[in-house]
């Protein structure tokens, strides 16, 4: 095949086409406070079988399509209604697309393609030509679908048993923001244990294949030995139920010792790391008790744990105080590849005396998008496609923002039971409890956390089962509602275009090859 006539292939490419991340170099946030419900992980192209090109079916463009221009040869795709994943397709791909703004059989539009381009173009006639492949593509993304049967909302449970474990009440910071009423109280190691097998019952008998244990506080390292005494524990109980076991330690990054960090890398603890952003900007919202700066403290610790091969997620709270130095501490994750998330203050009760927390729409707005174009900058391989929005995503449909109430279970230092962290101290019950999930999953006196469709202002919202409503607990706080949209919806809407800009633009920078 000639140079030219490379260029003129039709070609659409998905996230699963970059070179060296075959299927799943995307990042939710998984690794940060809040816990992520159902599965957050884009199905691989692969499970979709091939459009057969015997199929007589009228197949129609997605009534939720949206079209972005990424340069002069090629645009995304992405159906807002259908079940997740990007889509760029090159010029001529694009001019298949086109041919299904009605209905329309294959047969139809390879003939109307041959009638426009018979010296070429577009190869349609053969198996596995370059019409086959694209049309494969886009039907497994829903950017085509057959008529009269538009993609189903498909929102399958959560497969992860999400346990927040709060370690200890103690903490050497003192962040005007944390909803925590700090103590120099922690758990005991009677507790730990016990609350260890409360979660492992709950997944056994609500049939989670996983469970996923966020280590807390307080800063956790404080109490690191229990930490590690109870997750010991756990492997072993979850290596006796056939569970898959997943941990994070959530830490300030103050304290972390050489030591401890190879205990975790050894005992398969992942780390995330708050960072909210360089030098005076973190420290102007994450002193120490003693009211110096911990900047350089936790840039010590960072180093420390890429030096020991553990990388650590960067989880960002963007407040008034730190929202003009949001660009420059995405460029310090980027700059050393670590994998970040960007998450909106929630304002609560122990923040109450410092109104200067709370940001204004447009500034949010501007800050997200200079930080958008530092990542255009510096495109990494994986997608931040689940880590850039707040509790919002683009990877899969989801009916709700995160887990509470449905896969999530809050366990503080005296073994009560809560539904959310950010409520921890409206408790329902405790660790002696047979099934700690159920007791959560009744519950109608603490936070609720309906389905996106029962929220006000959501309902026929292009965006609804990408923003799920927002955070239930901020919504509450800001108007009194679970069942209402979230106060960061224009927010949201401001910013979701742009995020799928950025993972088109990262197809072109890795998959470029492919679609010249």
């Amino acid at each position: 095949m000639t140079s030219a006539r490379r260029v003129r292939r039709a070609i659409a490419l998905s996230s699963f086409d970059v070179p060296g991340a075959p299927g799943l170099l995307i990042h939710s946030c998984e690794d940060c406070a809040c816990p992520v419900s159902d599965s957050q992980q884009v199905r691989a192209p692969g499970v979709t079988p091939p459009v057969a090109a015997t199929d007589t079916r009228r197949w129609v463009r997605g009534a939720g399509v949206v079209e972005m221009r990424l340069d002069g040869q090629h645009q995304l795709l992405f159906n807002s209604a259908g079940r997740g994943g990007v889509v760029v397709v090159n010029e001529q791909a694009h001019q298949i697309f086109r041919r299904f703004q009605h209905p329309a059989t294959l047969q139809e539009v390879r003939a109307r393609l041959r009638e426009e381009e018979p010296s070429g173009g577009v190869h349609a006639d053969r198996p596995g030509d370059d019409f086959g492949e694209v049309i494969t593509r886009l039907s497994q993304f829903d950017v085509i679908h057959p008529a009269g049967h538009p993609p189903q909302g498909l929102f399958p449970g959560g497969k992860v048993l999400t346990a927040w474990l709060h370690v200890t009440n103690a903490c050497n910071l003192r962040c005007p923001y944390c909803y925590v009423n700090k103590s120099a109280e922690g758990m005991d190691e009677s507790t730990g244990q016990a609350a260890v097998e409360a979660v492992i019952r709950s997944a056994i008998a609500h049939g989670f294949p996983a469970v996923k244990l966020k280590y807390a506080g307080g800063e956790a390292s404080l109490n690191h030995r229990l930490m590690m005494k109870m997750h010991a524990h756990a492997q072993e109980l979850a290596a006796q139920s056939g569970l898959d076991l997943q941990a994070t330690l959530l830490s300030n990054g103050v304290a972390l010792s050489p030591g401890l960090i190879g205990a975790l890398r050894s005992a398969g603890i992942r780390v995330m790391i708050s960072l909210d952003g360089l030098g005076s900007q973190h420290d102007i919202q994450r002193p120490l008790v003693n009211g110096r700066p911990s900047f350089q403290l936790v840039e010590r610790t960072i180093g420390r744990l890429i030096g020991q091969d553990h990388a650590p997620h960067l989880s960002i709270t963007i407040t008034n105080r730190n929202v003009g130095g949001l660009a420059e501490v995405v460029r310090f994750a980027l700059d050393r590849e670590l994998t970040f998330s960007l998450n909106f203050f929630r304002d609560n009760d122990c923040a109450a005396s410092f109104p200067d927390l709370r940001y204004q729409e447009q500034t949010m707005i501007a800050a997200l998008l200079e930080a958008f174009s530092v990542i255009e900058e510096s495109l990494p391989r994986w997608s931040v496609l689940g880590s850039v929005l707040d509790r919002g995503q683009l990877l899969e449909p989801r009916q709700h923002a995160c887990g509470v109430g449905q896969d999530y279970v809050v366990i503080d230092h005296l073994g009560r039971i809560a539904k959310c962290h950010m409520e921890i101290e409206r408790t329902l019950g405790d660790i002696l409890t047979h099934d700690p999930l159920q007791l959560i999953r009744t519950d109608t006196a603490t936070v609720q956390n309906p389905p996106v469709e029962e929220k006000e202002g959501c309902r026929d919202c292009t965006w609804r089962y990408w923003c799920s409503g927002g955070c239930a607990v901020a919504t509450f706080k800001a108007t009194g509602r679970y069942d209402i949209k979230s106060p960061n919806c224009h927010i949201y809407k401001a910013i979701y275009p742009q995020a799928l800009r950025l993972e088109g633009l990262r197809l072109l920078r890795y998959a470029a090859p492919a679609l010249r």
